[in-house]
């Protein structure tokens, strides 16, 4: 029977073979190595648990979206050899039927949630004094076998990994204890006008039929209306999200007519009313 630490080198070993039969981009600097990595090419978990296991005195983690069992496990043999970490979360995420959060606490991890109105959308990792791990890379299984992710490793750097780690400890400093069962996103009805104002500010499941699908092309944003008065709920999908639905080969517009559940910060703004800001596809649901 292998105990602990012997677990740990396996896990290692095997680790650091697949590192030398797989391709990835280095490159040098005066100041460090990058090294890219693509979910299609050479995938992304293995970089990010070879790092994990390879630490020695600290990992400190801001992922929005946390449900890979490996790496989860990764960072309680990291905790349980003396490594300190520490773990961010969205708290939209965090209570989450996958994430997690509740396993990593059981273990030991320190676990926080992000205080404010807006998403912890971080995807990022500081190993030891001089590794970042940033990009898309969300720590879920379908980021590493359904979606088209990166990552950079970069190591050195000392003065972009400072940076990193003071936007680490700015959300930290505020942020709260995560406790199981916290942060249920509650569900309410689209059509529901009087429960929508009142959990304004909070971040909720809503679910409705999709009246009508407006679009400006002046902004190259679309409107999801749930009500014909102008006192309903809108889902706004801006400029800047319209690309990953597109990349995903979504159609907005084939939204109209269908009940869908939406995720998201309820706002109950001054002059536009009740809207939910859709930033990802994944906030929005088909329900069949």
């Amino acid at each position: 029977m292998l105990d602990s630490v012997e677990v740990v080198k396996l896990r290692l070993s095997l680790i650091l073979i697949a590192s030398l039969v797989t391709c990835t981009t280095k490159e040098r600097t005066v100041e460090g190595s990058v090294q890219s990595h693509f979910s299609s090419q050479d995938g992304i978990e293995w970089v990010v648990a070879r790092e994990i296991y390879a630490a020695g005195k600290r990992i400190d983690a801001a992922i929005y979206t946390f449900t890979s069992r490996p790496l989860a496990q990764a960072l309680v043999d990291a905790h349980k050899r003396a490594v300190r970490v520490r773990v961010l979360l969205d708290p939209s995420n965090a209570s989450g039927e996958y994430s997690k959060a509740a396993y990593l606490i059981n273990n030991g991890v320190d676990v926080r949630v992000e205080r404010g109105v807006g998403l912890m959308h971080h995807k990022f990792a500081l190993v030891d004094d001089s590794i970042i791990i940033t990009g898309s890379f969300n720590w879920t299984a379908s980021a590493e076998t359904d979606n088209d992710e990166n990552v950079l490793l970069l190591i050195g750097f000392p003065a972009t990994y400072r940076a990193y780690s003071r936007e680490f400890e700015r959300i930290w400093r505020d942020a709260k204890v995560w406790e199981e069962g916290e942060g249920e996103i509650v569900e309410l009805s689209a059509t529901d006008t009087r429960a929508l104002k009142k959990n304004a500010g909070e971040k909720v499941a809503v679910i409705g039929k999709v009246l009508r699908v407006g679009y400006s092309e002046r902004s190259n944003t679309y409107f999801l209306n749930f009500s014909e008065g102008k006192n309903g709920l809108t889902v706004v999908i801006f400029s800047s999200a319209v690309g990953k639905f597109e990349r995903l080969g979504i159609d907005i517009t084939s939204y109209e007519g269908r009940q869908v559940e939406v995720m998201g910060e309820l706002i109950d703004h001054p002059e536009y009313g009740l809207e939910i800001i859709c930033e990802e596809p994944s906030q929005i649901k088909i329900i069949p």
